[in-house]
């Protein structure tokens, strides 16, 4: 038996380890999750992960990663299911081949990469590639010296079974079953194909031609493309199964007309029927002369002009641009589709009719686009009626995959189906109180529609409402809600997984099959939170994802129910998650985050004039309860949709406006959802943002009299408003503001080259009006007529070459400040549009603003380039 002090001192020194052993623990873990202030100089370390796919079973994940700072790529190839992986640095995007294989390129050098070996075999020289779809062949497009390529085509293993030199032009069919290709050499050009099977198979299409081809088109069957000759090209099509080319003979055809030739031109796409009978192809008018006559320096504009003079010289003469014919192969016939009065036009997707139009029908008018009546025209009989008036939407009317039916939307909110063979219109809507309109643009113009889901199988058409789906029959008797969206404010639409971009000449042909069930991605714009959900006839919506975090880019693996998307939140940098069954995640970019202090941001609610109004208000980094900070009002529209979203630190920001940024200097930010009332921004828009503002400083974090605001574009000139009408905020930013509303409508857009009326007649600006109908609106909320009101320092920017909102826009408010003998700081950007693209004025940028709200916020060091008169 142990004495008692024995006892004592073996108690004595297990007290003391396990005191040692505590403070020890302690010591590390107060070492692991010691965090440090984030600062510009760690900036760089942040990437942004885009191009994510999947492997066809799902076994793989491929990822790319881009640091912003060095403008440098990662690509990343994982394994889902366990710690296998490949790293590609400098390569942007690859493609996988079934699960056996993943390629990329590397600048001109082709990494083909053995999945299960390991083994990586690297092709020098490379422009292009892709995998056969039996997964057997690789087809590598290699450089030579002459500017033209050299086809090969390569087993798993890097055997060359096929090579073919001086490849002028290729293309790839579709499916993945085979390439076709122009050659050309000393005695001609030459088209041929192979299609891939257990073995190469090849073939000649035609040879010794005399100009080279191009507009190469592979469709089903058959290949088309056009000999490029300086006189009249040549259209050819040639049917595989049939082993037989076809040549369009103007000059043997009927209905050829005379004075049009094949058009080679860049945007004379070439398309085929699916039986490869019927061929789309546009024609050129050889006795069009240029509209532009006269001195060179003369320049003729009427008012009454349907297309601005800008516009047709930069675009051409929308009238007589080349025109759509179809080419009937077994009649030996062509019919022109278009023309100069109607010189727009779309297929049905049975290539049995055409539906043409004018966009400049309605012209002069102010809308952004104005509308259009719509002709059918029969494309065997060749007869032309008008089947819609004054159709007002962007989007074309909808076209069945059957190639019978025509569903459009109507301004009373209807959606409607013509029946092209009965030559009959119904209203399939009637009698739902649901809007198939916008229900909250908070804009004076036309509310678009949610849109359509598409066709199904079994004759009905699929709509969107708000919040669901309704499947609806072509007679409207029908009308059935897939989805209970509505009662939780929870909205549903059909994801495809497909990123296949139509050039809508012709309709999409996909079904859907309801018994087969469909995929859903699925949002709460109420709280954020969104997700994927399937649905089936008999037990409706299961829940397969739902996050209070922002999902999306949902990609699905050819051959399982497997999927992967992005998830993300203001404090999770995005994730790349994978569903199968669970959710799971696998990769987590940005990992260093976890060594600073991070912000945190929340949902805030307020009434304006009754309308109840949600913003989201960001924390700053280490945040500490009690303590007062400084705050950053950031202004657009309605900026709730930004409440789950992700953003790198960088200086490198077209605007220098970056709520992360904020947040680390020690900045609340603030982002209010604004109100508008039409014709009155000035009292709505300053009555929206301090009522947000008062709602968070009531809370007590925050300094109410160190309190910044800053916009761009629009937020910059809602920011410039708010300054005649306040002087509420210590300091403001306010970049490529408009400030004159007078100037900004008599102003041609840059883009269409056509008037901005529309900008404040129905957009943004929201007046509701003309200039001559309530011209005291455009002279009330022109902050450039108010300029003697601003009392806050105000920092302006913009880019000289701003044509969006025009750089004389800052420039008049920086004179009219002047006038006033108010102090005011422009910065102009040389060489720069309406965001600051170039890395070094971006940083410049961001900087300028951290100085302008430190020392007017937080009371630091006042920049030189803040006094009058300062030298650089």
């Amino acid at each position: 038996m142990q004495d008692i002090n024995s006892t004592y001192r073996i108690y004595i020194k297990g007290s003391l380890f396990i005191i040692l052993l505590l403070v020890s623990c302690l010591s590390l873990s107060a070492q692991v999750k010691q965090k440090s202030m984030l600062t510009p100089k760690d900036y760089h370390l942040w990437s942004k992960l885009f191009n994510a796919q999947i492997s066809s079973n799902g076994n793989w994940a491929s990822y790319r990663l881009f640091y912003e700072y060095t403008r440098k790529d990662t690509l990343v190839v994982q394994h889902t299911n366990d710690d296998r992986s490949y790293v590609f640095p400098g390569s942007a995007t690859g493609k996988f081949n079934g699960e056996t294989d993943f390629a990329c390129l590397k600048g001109d050098t082709l990494i083909l990469q053995d999945l299960k070996s390991g083994k990586q075999l690297k092709t020098p020289g490379t422009a292009n590639f892709a995998f056969s779809a039996n997964q057997k062949f690789i087809i590598i497009l290699l450089k030579q010296a002459d500017k033209k390529n050299a086809l090969e085509i390569r087993n798993r293993q890097g055997s060359v079974v096929q090579r073919v030199s001086n490849i002028a032009q290729y293309i790839f069919d579709p499916s993945g079953n085979g390439i076709v290709y122009s050659t050309a050499k000393d005695d001609g050009y030459n088209v041929e194909f192979m299609l891939f099977k257990d073995a190469i198979s090849k073939k000649t299409v035609t040879t010794d031609r005399q100009a080279m081809f191009k507009k190469l088109v592979w469709e089903e069957n058959s290949i088309a493309f056009i000999e490029a000759l300086s006189q009249h090209p040549k259209l050819f099509v040639y049917d595989i199964l049939q082993d037989k080319l076809s040549l369009l003979d103007p000059t043997k055809v009927t209905g050829f007309p005379s004075q049009m030739q094949v058009s080679d031109a860049p945007m004379a796409h070439l398309n085929l029927s699916d039986d490869g009978k019927r061929v789309i192809f546009w024609m050129k008018d050889t006795t069009i002369k240029s509209d532009f006559v006269g001195p060179k320096a003369l320049q003729i504009w009427h008012t009454m002009d349907k297309q601005m003079f800008d516009s047709k010289k930069y675009f051409g003469n929308y009238a007589l641009s080349d025109k759509m014919a179809i080419w009937d192969i077994n009649t030996q016939s062509v019919l022109q589709i278009t023309n100069q009065d109607l010189p727009t036009g779309f297929l049905s997707s049975d290539y049995n009719y055409a539906f043409i139009y004018d966009r400049y029908a309605y012209e002069p008018q102010t809308q952004q686009n104005g509308p259009y009546d719509l002709f059918l025209i029969d494309l065997n009989s060749g007869k032309r009626k008008r089947i819609i008036e004054k159709y007002a939407f962007d989007n074309i009317p909808s076209r069945s995959p059957d190639g019978r039916y025509l569903c459009y939307a109507t301004k009373q909110g209807h959606w409607w189906i013509y029946d092209i063979q009965r030559d009959l219109h119904t209203n399939i809507t009637l009698g739902i109180s649901d809007s198939f309109l916008t229900e909250d643009t908070n804009s004076p113009g036309q509310e678009a529609p949610y849109g359509i889901g598409g066709w199904t199988t079994d004759g009905y058409v699929i709509l969107y409402d708000r919040y669901d789906l309704w499947k609806v029959s072509l007679d409207g008797k029908e009308q059935l809600r897939l989805t209970r969206g509505r009662e939780i404010q929870k909205t549903f639409r059909i994801e495809t997984f497909s990123s296949t971009f139509n050039i809508n000449i012709e309709a999409k042909k996909n079904k859907l099959d309801l018994n087969r069930g469909l995929m859903l991605t699925t949002a709460n714009k109420e709280t954020g939170a969104s997700g994927l959900s399937s649905w089936n006839p008999k037990s409706g919506v299961k829940e397969l994802i739902w996050e209070n975090k922002k999902t999306n880019l949902f990609y699905k693996a050819e051959n399982k129910a497997i999927y992967i998307y992005l998830e993300r939140s203001f404090t999770s940098s995005p994730r790349l998650m994978m569903y199968d069954g669970k959710v799971k995640e696998l990769v987590r970019t940005n990992k260093q985050q976890d060594q600073f202090y991070w912000g945190k941001n929340e949902r805030i609610d307020y009434t304006v004039d009754g309308i109840k109004t949600k913003g989201v208000l960001f924390y700053p980094a280490g945040y500490e309860t009690g303590k007062k900070y400084p705050m950053v009002v950031s202004i657009y529209e309605r900026q709730f949709a930004y409440l789950h979203e992700y953003q790198n630190p960088s200086l490198i920001q077209g605007d220098g406006d970056n709520v992360t940024n904020f947040t680390h200097q020690g900045y609340f930010v603030l982002y209010p959802d604004i109100n508008y009332e039409y014709g009155n921004l000035r009292k709505s828009v300053t009555q929206s943002v301090l009522t947000a503002v008062d709602t968070v400083v009531a809370k007590g974090s925050i300094y109410p009299d160190k309190i910044g605001l800053i916009g761009h574009s629009f937020g910059g000139y809602e920011t410039d408003l708010i300054l005649t009408q306040t002087g509420r905020f210590a300091a403001a930013v306010a970049g490529s503001a408009w400030t004159d509303l007078v100037s900004t409508y008599l102003y041609e857009g840059p883009l269409m080259k056509r008037p901005d009326f529309f900008r404040t007649e129905n957009h943004q600006l929201r007046i509701g009006k003309s200039l001559f109908e309530d011209m005291p609106a455009y002279l009330n909320n022109s902050p450039v007529l108010m300029a003697d009101k601003v009392t806050t320092p105000l920092l302006g920017w913009v880019g000289e070459d701003d044509r969006h909102i025009h750089s004389l826009q800052s420039m008049e408010f920086y004179l009219a400040l002047r006038r006033a003998n108010k102090a005011h700081t422009l910065l102009i950007y040389a060489g720069e549009e309406h965001t600051i693209d170039k890395n070094e004025n971006a940083i410049d940028l961001s900087e300028r603003i951290m100085q302008w709200f430190d020392y007017y916020l937080k009371d630091g060091k006042r920049q030189g380039w803040m006094n009058s008169d300062y030298v650089r």
